[in-house]
């Protein structure tokens, strides 16, 4: 960025957080005042942020957006606030979108597509689509990331670290890592700028589901993709939650989705990372799609074990054992009060000992552990977290297709590859 721009997204931003900064304080005062709850002034904290994120734009709507996949790091409240947080952003011009193919393909729009609509059909933060048409009759999305939005992302980013570095001042905060947290939000942002990360990740996922006749990822045109442009398929359907408009039955579909992402999991190890239902489609032909693969996770054979044993102490009641999975699994082998943290995950097992597995709402479950993870300030795996809301948000998905969905008796098959996993009887 030059150094006008530059200095004028500074004050921009430093304008922004001093007025919601300010907005939070006279709320919370009032909120004080009138004796309201705790939950009514934690409410109006999180809707300061999240409201301060949506003037920022890109970078901090995308930051808030990684964060709500981070219950170990944040309180409840906050994480509910920013899942609501969207691309609620308008389209850019037609004319970059011109440029931009030019730049990266060396033709105009008109001598790469048969037909190409001015009008984007989705527009985000980051990218935005346009419907277009192939020589040979193919019609494809062609998805346009945003003009100078790397530079933006870039600088950013750069405000963030030094925020962060400022709040380790305080050791309580530097135990929460907010460096390495920000460090860990740029790294996603960045995977979700650079379209080739994309397209090789569509192909991993085209390749570990080429068997699977119920599942499809949308086929890329590789010679009309670049760093700023993926022209792939363009799915017809519907989105998952609007199952009813389609003569699908939704308990295969619950069943379908389980399947994808146990398979992620604990088969390939390599896990789509931002499953909400905007990105999961019904097509005509009666197929699940999924879309929009620009943020993943890995997981290698120690993590997949380390999962599958962890889910095997909670079957069989050992909180013992998942207490020192989960350190083990921490990027810091440091817990500052283990033996906290190991009673409060022995007294989290007994919460639930004593149900079977299909009775257990297993999103309840994950977010309960988040809760003692961040409380007792443990470093989660990034990866463990990820896997976790991949979980939560597919079992959440799957409920509402079918409510009698047990995604435990869906996992067991999964984890008969691990010697070691034996259910309790």
């Amino acid at each position: 960025m030059d150094t006008l721009r530059f200095i004028r997204r500074a004050l921009f931003i430093f304008a922004c957080v001093t007025f919601f900064a300010a907005r939070f304080l006279v709320g919370w005062l009032v909120l004080l005042v009138l004796f309201q709850p705790k939950a009514r002034r934690q409410e109006w904290f999180a809707g300061c942020v999240v409201g301060c994120f949506r003037q920022l734009g890109a970078t901090f709507i995308k930051v808030g957006q990684i964060m709500s996949t981070r219950p170990d790091l944040f309180p409840p409240h906050l994480i509910h606030a920013l899942e609501k947080l969207q691309d609620d952003v308008g389209p850019f011009p037609y004319d970059e979108v011109r440029r931009i193919l030019q730049e990266d393909f060396g033709k105009p729009p008109e001598a790469l597509y048969a037909e190409i609509s001015p009008q984007p059909i989705a527009s985000a933060s980051v990218a935005q689509v346009h419907k277009a048409r192939l020589a040979d009759g193919r019609v494809v999305a062609v998805k346009v990331r945003r003009p100078k939005i790397e530079a933006l992302c870039g600088f950013d980013l750069q405000v963030m670290r030094l925020f962060a570095r400022a709040l380790c001042i305080s050791p309580s905060v530097a135990l929460l890592a907010p460096v390495e947290s920000v460090e860990e939000f740029g790294r996603g942002i960045r995977m979700q700028l650079d379209f080739t990360i994309e397209a090789k990740n569509n192909e991993r996922f085209r390749k570990n589901f080429a068997g699977d006749p119920d599942v499809i990822f949308p086929a890329l045109m590789g010679e009309l993709c670049s760093r700023r442009v993926l022209t792939m398929d363009f799915i017809d359907g519907e989105k998952i939650l609007n199952f009813r408009k389609t003569p699908s039955d939704p308990k295969r579909l619950a069943a379908i989705g389980f399947r994808i992402l146990l398979k992620m999991v604990f088969e390939d190890g390599f896990v789509h990372a931002d499953l909400h239902p905007g990105n999961i489609f019904i097509t005509r032909d009666d197929r699940v799609a999924i879309l929009d693969l620009g943020l993943v996770g890995e997981l290698d054979e120690l993590h997949r074990g380390g999962f599958a044993r962890y889910f095997a102490a909670w079957a069989q009641a050992d909180g013992k054992t998942m207490a020192r999975i989960m350190s083990e699994l921490s990027p810091s082998s440091h817990v500052p009060d283990y033996e906290g943290f190991e009673r409060a995950v022995v007294a989290f097992v007994g919460r639930y000992s004593g149900k079977k597995l299909g009775e257990v709402e297993v999103s309840a479950v994950f977010f309960d552990m988040m809760n003692i993870i961040r409380k007792h300030r443990v470093r989660a795996n990034p990866t463990f977290t990820l896997v976790n809301i991949a979980i939560a948000v597919t079992e959440g998905i799957g409920k509402q297709l079918d409510p009698e969905v047990d995604l435990m008796a869906a996992a067991l098959p999964f984890f008969a590859r691990f010697d070691f996993f034996r259910p309790a009887m």
